[in-house]
């Protein structure tokens, strides 16, 4: 099979719930040994405010909103501790009201010419259906959404367009939806369920992304 370059390669946790942001400060992670207290003092702060924190300390970048946790590395040898990290914060915060857990690989492909490039975009969106309503049309973006291969409720979501960052490359977001198995009785109980996903998920869950983004643009790429 023909090798697949990448370029870049992002893993993120995202919870939908209530949160407090200014409760995630770099220094509070290091207070909770989340974090190395020099990756705090060294941290890049690019706002922290009641209605939002976000910054990167080293590895980790943390955006904190109202309704929205979201945490990633783009260093694939802390994917064991991102995980770790958003466990044990969010196991302090035990009493946080949580709706949704989304785990997500971003990867940026390198296709290697433009030929392949056009190649994958013609693949994902065929351009016959447009005649005589677009000249010359080109594929933006792509969205789908399929059931969980997994059996776990909530849906599995992939977002593929060309990338902005690299020259004949491609970006594709894998991301697989958790949500509760029952109604729960608040919110807050359904944290220790998606906590449980993450610990038991994460790594099978980015090994299948890469798995599926690698058979997609195989199909472009040369023999």
């Amino acid at each position: 099979m023909p090798p697949v370059k990448t370029l870049k390669d992002v893993a993120s946790i995202v919870l939908v719930g209530s949160f407090n942001p200014a409760i995630f400060q770099p220094a509070w992670l290091a207070a909770k040994q989340l974090i190395r207290e020099s990756e705090a003092t060294g941290a890049n702060i690019e706002i922290i405010h009641p209605e939002v924190t976000q910054f990167r300390a080293g590895w980790l970048r943390l955006s904190v909103q109202p309704t929205r946790f979201a945490a990633s590395t783009e260093d694939p040898a802390q994917w064991g501790p991102l995980r770790d990290l958003v466990v044990s914060a969010l196991t302090l915060l035990d009493e946080t009201p949580t709706s949704v857990l989304g785990l997500s690989r971003s990867v940026h492909v390198d296709l290697g010419d433009s030929k392949s490039w056009h190649a994958l975009g013609h693949l994902l969106a065929p351009k016959k259906p447009w005649e005589g309503i677009l000249q010359e049309p080109g594929m933006i973006a792509v969205h789908l959404q399929g059931l969980r291969a997994d059996g776990r409720p909530g849906h599995t979501f992939v977002r593929v367009q060309p990338s902005a960052k690299y020259e004949n490359a491609v970006f594709v977001d894998i991301t697989n939806e958790y949500v509760p198995t029952d109604p729960p009785s608040s919110a807050s109980s359904n944290t220790p369920y998606f906590l449980k996903c993450i610990e038991e998920d994460w790594e099978r869950i980015l090994a299948d992304a890469k798995e599926s983004v690698d058979k997609l643009v195989r199909q472009v790429l040369p023999k």
